[in-house]
This record gives structure tokens, sequence and C-alpha cells, in this order.
């Protein structure tokens, strides 16, 4: 594959000024230019540097020793930040850090960036109300920032990541303080997007499986398996303290396995009805047989 139609990372490695031990060591990974990529681990893996990083933070607003390189498409955070930063959206872990805090309405704060990029005002009332609506937050454009709830404040800081239509979209834990209905709004949103590149860090397994192309796997600062989610799950390591998809869980319990992936088990609902159309096929074939 060319390398403008990929992301690949390098050999990266990174330590924070004035630490002694690195945070992330010699990761080389992949994974197709307008993808989704999942990025899992246990606590202190590495996964939020990795996405500072990527969102090119690091090294040109936090120091560091990095090596390696990065390259998303044609571009890189670590080489191009100019051009990279006019291309990327990033969602912080606290949403309440990213916001301006300047405005007085929600509708403001989505209009932030868009002003400082001077768009025109009939186009900024258009993206304000398009993205709103994306994230269900129309009832709430003219509420302070100040009163939303925690998981409103999160679909908040995604709508001021995406307004500027951003072909590279990070995500760190976006829907940590989202109630299951709102997190499963999201997760259904975040697969209709096309025409970019997003990475999303999340412990949300289950949900992960059902929306992403690649999952990369850290533990302590290592990068131990990348692929697709049934590849991944199915080559988890006990010491990774990696939680499955309650799908993997119940096809394990009925040994259904897609013939067609090397036999592995299902991670996805999808995948799960077909192993389970399969079975019963067989089943009746069996009675079927047995009976002549």
């Amino acid at each position: 594959m060319a390398n403008n139609q990929q992301v690949s990372l390098t050999h990266l490695s990174f330590t924070y000024r004035h630490d002694h031990d690195a945070v992330l060591h010699d990761i080389t990974a992949s994974a197709p230019l307008n993808s989704i990529v999942g990025i899992i681990g246990n606590y202190n893996a590495g996964k939020t540097t990795l996405c500072r990083i990527l969102a090119g933070i690091i090294p040109n607003m936090m120091a560091g020793n990095l090596q390696g390189d990065v390259q998303i498409g044609a571009l890189s955070p670590t080489q191009n930040w100019s051009d990279f930063n006019q291309q990327t959206g990033f969602v912080l872990q606290d949403p309440s850090s990213q916001l301006s805090g300047l405005a007085d309405t929600v509708a403001d704060e989505i209009a932030f960036d868009l002003l400082n990029h001077g768009v025109d005002e009939a186009a900024i009332q258009q993206r304000v109300v398009d993205v709103a609506a994306q994230l269900q937050l129309t009832a709430q454009l003219g509420q302070s920032p100040v009163s939303l709830s925690g998981g409103q404040l999160q679909r908040l800081a995604i709508t001021t990541a995406i307004v500027t239509r951003p072909t590279i979209l990070l995500l760190d834990d976006p829907t940590s303080e989202m109630d299951p209905q709102g997190r499963e709004a999201f997760f259904t949103w975040l697969k209709t997007i096309k025409d970019a590149t997003i990475f999303i860090v999340s412990n949300e397994i289950d949900d992960l499986c059902e929306i992403a192309d690649r999952l990369w796997v850290l533990d302590n600062g290592e990068l131990v398996s990348q692929g697709t989610p049934a590849e991944v799950i199915n080559s988890l390591n006990s010491d990774w303290q990696i939680g499955t998809p309650k799908v993997y869980q119940l096809a394990r319990l009925m040994d259904w396995t897609m013939p067609d992936d090397n036999n592995q088990f299902p991670v996805t609902v999808d995948q799960l009805r077909r192993c389970a159309d399969d079975d019963h096929s067989n089943q009746s074939s069996q009675v079927s047989i047995s009976h002549q």
C-alpha cells in the first residue's frame, strides 16, 4: 500500500522531559487511511501519550525525547505541524479543558474555531446546527456550557473538534461520562463518518469491536498486538488484562466459530448472527441426514 494511503508509525519511542523511563517503546504500526483505529490497553499503557503524538501535541506543545516517525497519509505531526494541525480534531479526556471558556452559549462555543478561521456567518450558523444535530445537542444550543451534564460536555467537545471538518480525528476516552444510551448513539454516529482517519482510545471493548477497522493494543508502552478486532481479541494474552466483548464470551460458550476467518470466535453482533445461522443450518442438515 502506498505511504500516502496509510497510517504509519515507525520505531516510535518517547520519554517526557525530566523523566528517566520511556513511556512508549519502539512502536511500529500501520492502518489504512480513512479507517477507525481503536487504541486499547491497561492503565499506564501509554494510550494518552500515543494520542498526543498522533495529534502533534508532542513534540510541538509538550517537550520530551521523541524518536521515530509518524505519517498519516501525506501529513506528519512531527514534520509539518502547521499543515497537520489544520486538518486535525482532538478530543481530550477532560472535555471542559478544551473549551474556550469565552462563550456564553453552546452555539457560540461550537462556532468559536470557525470564527477564528474566518468562515462567513451564514456557513457558521449552518455548520453549528448540523454538528449539534449529529451529537444530539440541538436543544442545548442556547444554554451556557457550564450548565451541561458530563455527557453533554463530552458531546460538546466532540462538536468543537468536528465542526472544522478535520480529516484526522483523535478521541481520548470520549464517552467516559456518557450514559449507556448516549454512548450507544455516539458509537453509531462515529461509524457514519466518512473521509476521515479516526483514532479512539476507549475501554468500551464491545462498542469498539463493532465500529473499529483495526485495534492497537498497548501494554507498558509497547505495541503488543495489532489487527482486525477479531484477530486481536482472539489472540489476547491474559497478562495484558484486556476485557473481551460479550459476543466473544457467548460464542466461546456455544463453541461458535467463523469458518471463513480461521475459525476465530466472533466479536461483533453480525458475526455472531452468521455463526448462529451456520450452526442452525448444520443442525438441520444433520437431522435431515439422520431421517434418510
